[in-house]
């Protein structure tokens, strides 16, 4: 018998209890409404800035450590600092979640350049600004959208910023490229782009890693793309079913040939990708591969895999 994707249904915007989404701004915790930051803010005007996602899943972080060491090495890159450490920053993101009472949550945190010193454009002279938020999670792939799964497009004339000017490996918010692709796939009728680098190899889609599945094994992108936490995850679960998986040089051709193919991203671990430009990808559905994947995952996380739960601060 075919095993069937087993996606949570209460995630929804419906269920999702906005009223208890919160900020953290300028060192205090306020409802989300009262969040904001200057419209001079560099991080607004040119991009100038880095910022995480991680979600929280029955009271408890997922992957923490890891988003942390990703949003810290984004600040080296970038040149930006937070103005506190890491236990420091551990604790506001807990303490965010926990004052929030909601058990399943996306948690976006960033660093911008800040205000620009007047009469002046150098970086250097400006003070930094962290913020972070804390949202209901609501699942960007719902189940009967995870069941039909994504028709994407190969977007071939909009390619990725090339690493030699905007590093993707820092988490960046130079969209561009993205947005752009975005609009030329739904213009198409498409639901989401999947950009190719400038050497003309898939890079990523906005907002996700791509991931094929060849000859039985996965395949995703190893150069030009951000290392996503929720494509290493796959990669974890896959080793634990014995599915081989490797970072490679992927292909348009070999994309468009795959057996099965989806996407990974924080808000749905994966999402299923059974059509590119029209073609269905294998039977057109969601693999059986995708789909032991997707299931192994929430029974991980259940179990409490990977997850950190949320503790009260030192000031409680």
């Amino acid at each position: 018998m075919t095993e069937a994707l087993q996606v949570p249904t209460h995630l929804t915007v419906e269920n999702a209890d906005f009223s208890k989404a919160l900020g953290f701004i300028d060192g205090a915790v306020v409802p989300l409404a009262e969040a904001k930051i200057s419209v001079r803010d560099l991080g607004l005007m040119y991009a100038d800035m880095t910022y995480d996602v991680v979600h929280t899943w029955k009271g408890g972080f997922f992957r923490l450590e890891d988003h942390l060491d990703r949003f810290f090495a984004s600040m080296q890159g970038l040149r930006l600092d937070a103005g506190m450490d890491r236990a420091a920053m551990r604790a506001v993101l807990m303490d965010l979640v926990r004052r929030s009472g909601l058990p399943d949550t996306l948690v976006y945190f960033a660093c911008t350049r800040g205000l620009a010193v007047p009469g002046s454009r150098d970086p250097t002279l400006s003070r930094n600004n962290f913020f972070a938020t804390v949202t209901p999670l609501v699942l960007r792939g719902q189940p009967e959208e995870m069941a039909r799964g994504k028709d994407a497009m190969l977007v071939r004339d909009i390619r990725r910023i090339p690493g030699s000017a905007v590093n993707p490996v820092w988490k960046n918010s130079h969209w561009g490229d993205f947005i752009r692709a975005t609009f030329a796939a739904k213009d198409a009728g498409f639901d989401t782009p999947i950009l190719l680098a400038t050497d003309g190899l898939v890079a990523e889609a906005p907002g996700f890693n791509i991931v094929a599945v060849i000859d039985g094994g996965l395949v995703s992108p190893d150069s030009g793309v951000l290392e996503g936490i929720s494509c290493r995850t796959m990669f974890e679960i896959a080793a634990e079913l014995g599915i081989p998986a490797r970072y490679g040089a992927l292909t348009p051709e070999a994309l468009l040939g795959a057996e099965e193919a989806f996407l990974t991203a924080t808000s749905c671990g994966l999402f299923p990708v059974t059509r590119i430009d029209g073609t269905p990808i294998g039977a057109g559905v969601p693999g059986p591969i995708t789909t032991r994947l997707l299931n192994t995952y929430y029974r991980k996380k259940n179990a409490g895999w990977h997850i950190t739960p949320v503790t009260a601060t030192d000031e409680d």
